[in-house]
């Protein structure tokens, strides 16, 4: 059921993802500076975190958001012929292991206010970089045998099912007519 509900069966190319998440983000600002009547780069970040926290429409447009973007880079991954099972799985695991790491050693955050690690920020960026410039790939569909490959006879090997028209008049010389019979 996960496959269907986090897009791990889904696919999105580079472009589509792109607007996607440009399009979250945009939306989420803006409903930022609806609500809090602040731009989130107007210097005051402190004062709008403390609006934004206390705020219940806020925070649940921010975890929605979140499951977005969760749904966009599975799909995303697996556009790119990967299994997002695994490598969503361990993406998250190296972020909560980097804030842990973070947290416990102060001295190699990247600032007092960040709680990542420079590793832990390099490697959410170049795999940010990677969902937006990796090709596409994995799921192109591969030729038709040849004749030769099957072992049957080429163009005259028999099928197993009739032509359309063959099976339309033998259902008519059987007596069925616009799918009922006599």
């Amino acid at each position: 059921m996960l496959n269907y509900i986090f897009g791990f069966n889904a696919r999105m190319g580079r472009l589509a993802f792109f607007f996607c998440t440009f399009v979250v983000g945009l939306g989420f600002m803006m409903l930022v500076y609806g609500v809090t009547g602040n731009a989130p780069a107007s210097g005051s970040m402190d004062v709008l975190l403390a609006q934004a926290s206390s705020n219940p429409v806020l925070v649940i447009a921010f975890y929605g958001m979140l499951v977005i973007c969760f749904m966009l880079q599975s799909m995303r991954v697996r556009d790119m012929g990967w299994d997002p099972v695994c490598v969503m799985a361990a993406w998250i695991a190296l972020l909560v292991l980097d804030r842990a790491i973070a947290g416990r050693f102060p001295e190699y955050a990247l600032t007092y206010q960040h709680t990542e690690t420079v590793v832990g920020a390099a490697v959410n960026g170049a795999m940010n970089i990677v969902l937006l410039v990796w090709r596409s790939g994995g799921y192109y569909e591969e030729a038709p045998p040849s004749p030769r490959e099957t072992g049957g006879d080429g163009p005259f090997e028999r099928r197993s099912t009739p032509a359309t028209g063959g099976s339309r008049v033998a259902r008519i010389a059987n007596g069925e007519f616009g799918g009922k019979t006599r």
